[in-house]
């Protein structure tokens, strides 16, 4: 099987693709690389959600706000009437007030909490909810989500976002256990941090660099993560060869997770 046909035929939808520089958008555009037909998912107006899907290479793009049941319901009747009864969804989405990863975790409030929680934990919830009767006709259903290594290890300047991932991963295991009964697969990617434009307002620049020179220093192969290491990564799990593989967290840091030292 070639490259470009181990997604032909395929059809799936991408939750949060927030800019041309993004996690989401790299794995959109890969997937449709590699041949299936995508819609992709975007908070904001339409003129930048059509930019977004053009650039990608996506169908179209529809609006979903995950914090809303209603707003991901609509999105997923409006990915369906695109695309028909699809085989996977992406869900790469994560979201922390402005300021709040700044201060202690001491002082992060309890509603700044739950929001954090809301969007990058629960959200999966309720986008497998949507999607799963749509996952179910395909027979091979598929859901990635993207985690992140704060989610495992100490991570300054990240703290209540790894918990939300740690949360995330633990969703995406209890997701596995219950649709692997309707062959729908859930698995994890967790890769180091990548200079995405969510992570850079999140940690900042020079954390951001900081945190990648240390895995191109220490990590086995020498090499920081690219988007491209990600979507390659979640491009195998949504596709045909990943079978019988679910509530797995695959970590892409170049081994580094595995140092003692």
């Amino acid at each position: 099987m070639s490259g470009a046909a181990l997604l032909a035929g395929k059809k799936g939808v991408v939750v949060g693709v927030s800019s041309p520089n993004s996690i989401g958008h790299a794995c959109a555009r890969r997937l449709v690389d590699l041949g299936a037909e995508v819609v992709i998912t975007h908070r904001r107006g339409a003129e930048e959600g059509d930019a977004l899907a053009a650039s990608s290479g996506a169908v179209r793009h529809v609006t979903l706000d995950v914090t809303d049941d209603r707003s991901i319901a609509e999105a997923f009747d409006q990915a369906a009437s695109a695309l028909g009864p699809f085989d996977f969804v992406v869900h790469s989405v994560m979201g922390v007030p402005d300021g709040v990863l700044s201060n202690p975790l001491v002082d992060v409030s309890r509603g700044d909490f739950a929001k954090v929680l809301d969007v990058g934990a629960y959200s999966l919830i309720a986008v497998a909810r949507a999607a799963t009767p749509l996952l179910k006709s395909s027979g091979a259903g598929r859901i990635v989500t993207i985690s992140s290594c704060g989610a495992a290890s100490m991570t300054p300047g990240y703290h209540v976002a790894g918990i939300a991932k740690a949360a995330l991963e633990a969703a995406a295991m209890y997701l596995a256990y219950e649709l692997g009964k309707d062959n729908i697969l859930c698995n994890v990617v967790s890769p180091g941090l990548v200079g995405t434009d969510g992570a850079l307002r999140a940690v900042g620049s020079k954390n951001a660099e900081a945190t990648r020179a240390i895995f191109e220093k220490k990590a086995p192969t020498r090499k920081a993560v690219e988007l491209e290491d990600i979507a390659d990564a979640v491009a195998w799990l949504v596709s045909p060869m990943a079978r019988n593989v679910t509530a797995e967290v695959i970590t892409l840091d170049g081994g580094y997770s595995r140092l003692y030292f």
